[in-house]
């Protein structure tokens, strides 16, 4: 900085430097530290309720997830089920009683 100072003092003047400062305040460029702090302290609540609201996202995803593993089971259960009944259908085209009567020889 203080090769900065020792080209800015002769160049401009004392009041072209206290001009420069502010207008560097009136544009944003140069900021207090408390403010400068409370903009960081902002971001980091910020980011801690990112992060706590992708953990209960992500706990969300696993409970989803066991609910679908759940109930894929039914469903290839009931495939199954579904599967038999249809085969049991084909076999017995004729009927119960076609079934249940003896061939005549």
């Amino acid at each position: 900085m203080d090769g900065f100072t020792a080209f800015l003092t002769p160049t401009l003047g004392a009041g072209g430097i206290v001009l420069l400062v502010v207008l560097m305040v009136l544009r944003g460029a140069l900021v207090p530290r408390s403010t400068v702090d409370m903009m960081r302290e902002q971001a980091n609540q910020q980011v801690q309720l990112w992060q706590t609201l992708a953990e209960g996202r992500q706990e969300l995803i696993e409970i989803q997830q066991a609910q679908l593993d759940m109930l894929m089971g039914t469903a290839q259960t009931t495939e199954r089920v579904l599967h038999a009944v249809s085969e049991a259908a084909r076999d017995n085209r004729g009927g119960g009683r076609a079934l249940a009567q003896a061939p005549e020889e």
